[in-house]
């Protein structure tokens, strides 16, 4: 016999294999913990927008446009708690984070500005939008 150094096939194979089902293992764990904050920030998105899909498409004229408080979503979403604020803007003033009042009924204010609100516990994503009346 000749002395030889170093690993065999078969030993070099093991340790790929191994290697392989570890590295497996890990990428699954570190995988699965972002894929979650994920799919909530997805599906927040998709609440919002069907939320101000709604309010656009089932809106009673533009005074019916109105604030709704926080609500709790039925299953499979009552994880999320949704609202909605609805705030008067002046033409000039659309692109300021804050309206000038809640109600505009009585005055000539033609834009509301409207955000929903999407959270969940540990997060929340705020979608605004401009209504018009013209």
């Amino acid at each position: 016999m000749r002395n030889s150094r170093g690993f065999t096939l078969i030993e070099t194979l093991m340790v790929i294999v191994l290697m392989g089902i570890m590295g497996t293992g890990l990428v699954y764990y570190f995988a699965g913990l972002g894929s979650s904050t994920q799919a909530q920030v997805v599906q927040a998105t998709a609440l919002a927008q069907e939320k101000l899909e709604r309010i656009t498409a089932e809106a009673n004229g533009f005074n019916s446009i109105v604030s709704e408080a926080p609500a709790a979503l039925s299953a499979p979403y009552d994880r999320f708690t949704r609202s909605v604020e609805v705030y008067c803007v002046n033409e000039a003033d659309l692109d300021l984070s804050a309206g000038t009042m809640p109600n505009c009924n009585d005055t000539d204010i033609n834009a509301k500005r409207v955000k929903v609100t999407v959270s969940w516990q540990g997060g929340a994503m705020d979608f605004t939008t401009i209504i018009t009346d013209h």
